[in-house]
This record gives structure tokens, C-alpha cells and sequence, in this order.
């Protein structure tokens, strides 16, 4: 008696049935991974964003309590005609500051003030990296060192920060004291230096809320810096150090050491904590690339960015130039378009 049934038995894929399917499980993880990709950005973005909007609530606690917000840094050359290079430290900057009401009292209470930012008691302390000043876009958020004007020897090595104040139009070096110096830019549209280039942030500055006249609305206080761009840190400009600009170098390699491209084009210590809106320097499409206080991230199109009364808006690469640059000043009289 035969076992065999007829009309039943088995049959595997053959080779060219098992390569259509691999193929087909290939386009369709082609075409999700764009999507995962996307997702993840936008969450990373989000992220960022609630970053930005904690800034915000610190920044308006701290106003609560001083009644003003917190200086752009601490320096003893109290001229406001002086530039950074000039500086004496010792250099804390506005995000230290917010320390406190950031859930970082402890942070806070191991800094010495009296000391300069990454020097002697506070060499450790200055590297602390903090989740609430880094976007999550940005992979590259190790401390990194912070050269002088030799470009020689490192003065210190302070923790890296993606978050910058905006110190108003004018390039940082010539408004870092509150009083823009000219020389780096001339513009007919802006009017004259002065309050018409200055930003919320700048050395030994204490504006209060009454002192942003254009609106808390209409006035950009902090962004983003990301680090293929240049270095920025939530401590305070090193004094006499230097901040190179990493995308004047080909390849762009970040926190290589000096010498080379990205330090000839450095700004001084008081751009890792500020940067400029300026028409010719948009958000992500900087011309030329050389200067390093601007704004800048790893998202796709702009940056965000943090306005006085505590919002965040996403700021196009494609805004309007004069625009943009009405948004950095607190009392310039302009009035922003859309964007």
C-alpha cells in the first residue's frame, strides 16, 4: 500500500522567486528609511525647541527676581567704547547666570566668580556638559579648548553649548560693549550705529524688559550655534581667547587645533557666547563663511530661535535680509516683516 497521495506535495522558491523578494523588502526599506529619518529629525527638532523655551522661562524667572536680565558677560573694562580684545575678565556669561533657574543650583554654587571662566577653581566646573544647552541635532557636544592669540597653547577648556545671545547687527567684536564701534559694517538702510544696532545681550549689559522698546515679540535674544559652524559654550567669553570658524576650512574639521584657515578667521572670546543677525549673514546661509559669531544649525533650512516674550520660532535661510537683521535689536525703531 503506497503512502504517497497524489495531487500533494511540496515545493520551495526558487532562486529568481527569493531575489524578487529580497529586492522588494530592499525598495521598501528604501523608502522608509527617509521617513525614520525624518522622524527623528523632527523629534531632535522639537527637542531643540523645548531647549530654546526653557531658556525662555529662565530667562523671565531671572527677570522676575533681579528685574532686569542677566549681563551678556561680566567684565571689569566697563567701557563700553572698548573692544573684546581688551577684555579682563572675568567673562561670565548670560547662561551661567540662568544656572538657578535651569535645576542646576548646584552647578551654579561651584563656580567662583571672582575666578575667570575655565581658570584655576573653576577648570572643572567649566567643562560640565549640560543637557539643557545642547540640541540634539548636533553630535559633536564634547568640551573643547579655547586657544589666545597666539594660537599656541589652549588657555582653558570649557563645555560646549549650541544656544548663543544675540548681541544685536553689528558684528559681535565691534558691539560686544553696547556701543557699536564702526568698521565692520556699514548700512544706509539701518541708519547710524548705536541703539540701532544693539542686541539684548552685550559686555556688563542690565536691560530690563522696558529697555526692549521694538517689543518682546519682535526681538531675537538667543539661537542656535551648531558646532560644525564654530564653538560656542555656556560659561562666558574666555577672556583673550580666541573663537576660530570652523566652515573657513576645508575640509571642515571642528575643534582641530590651530593654526590654520578657521583661526585666521577667529573672533575673540566674545564670540562663544554671542552672535550677530545681520542682512548679509542669514541663519544656515552665512556669506562668506568666514565669520564665526553668526547663527547657525544642523537643521534643515534655518535655525530657531528664541524671542523675548518666550516663544520660539523657526527662522528661514530665505528670510528677508533687513528683516532678520530688525529682529536682533532691542531699541532700533524698525519694523520687521513677515517671516
Amino acid at each position: 500500500m503506497s503512502l504517497h497521495r497524489p495531487g500533494h506535495f511540496r515545493r520551495g522558491f526558487t532562486l529568481i522567486e527569493l531575489l524578487v523578494v529580497i529586492a522588494i523588502i530592499a525598495v521598501l526599506i528604501a523608502l522608509l528609511l527617509p521617513a525614520v529619518q525624518q522622524a527623528r529629525e523632527a523629534a531632535r527638532r522639537t527637542q531643540c525647541r523645548n531647549n530654546l523655551k526653557q531658556l525662555g522661562l529662565a530667562l523671565h524667572n531671572y527677570h522676575d527676581s533681579a528685574k532686569v536680565f542677566p549681563p551678556g558677560y561680566v567684565d571689569r573694562n566697563a567701557d563700553p567704547n572698548v573692544t573684546p580684545d581688551l577684555d579682563q575678565g572675568p567673562g561670565w556669561g548670560w547662561a551661567t547666570f540662568l544656572l538657578p533657574y535651569l535645576d542646576q543650583a548646584n552647578v551654579y554654587n561651584q563656580i567662583n566668580f571672582n575666578q575667570g571662566v575655565g581658570l584655576l577653581s573653576n577648570v572643572k566646573i567649566s567643562q560640565q556638559s549640560l543637557p539643557a544647552f545642547q540640541c540634539p541635532s548636533d553630535g559633536r557636544q564634547d568640551p573643547f579648548p579655547v586657544y589666545d592669540s597666539t594660537f599656541t597653547t589652549p588657555i582653558t577648556t570649557v563645555a560646549h553649548s549650541n544656544y548663543v545671545g544675540c548681541n544685536g547687527w553689528v558684528e559681535c567684536f565691534n558691539g560686544a560693549g553696547g556701543n557699536p564701534q564702526p568698521g565692520a559694517w556699514t548700512d544706509n538702510n539701518a541708519g547710524t550705529f548705536g541703539t540701532a544696532g544693539v542686541g539684548l545681550f552685550y559686555r556688563n549689559s542690565s536691560n530690563s524688559a522696558a529697555s526692549v522698546t521694538d517689543g518682546l515679540t519682535n526681538t531675537v535674544v538667543v539661537g542656535e550655534r551648531s558646532s560644525n559652524h564654530a564653538p560656542a559654550t555656556w560659561t562666558g567669553a574666555v577672556t583673550g581667547g580666541r573663537c576660530p570658524a570652523w566652515m573657513a576650512a576645508s575640509p571642515v574639521t571642528p575643534y582641530s587645533p590651530p593654526p590654520g584657515p578657521a583661526y585666521d578667521n577667529a573672533d575673540f572670546g566674545e564670540g562663544l557666547i554671542f552672535a550677530h543677525c545681520n542682512a548679509n549673514h542669514l541663519p544656515n546661509a552665512d556669506f562668506p563663511i568666514y565669520d564665526p559669531d553668526t547663527f547657525y544649525s544642523l537643521h534643515i533650512g534655518g535655525s530657531q530661535f528664541l524671542l523675548g516674550d518666550g516663544s520660539v520660532r523657526f527662522i528661514s535661510s530665505t528670510v528677508d535680509g533687513y528683516t532678520y537683521q530688525y529682529l536682533s535689536t532691542i531699541s532700533g525703531g524698525e519694523v520687521p516683516g513677515d517671516y
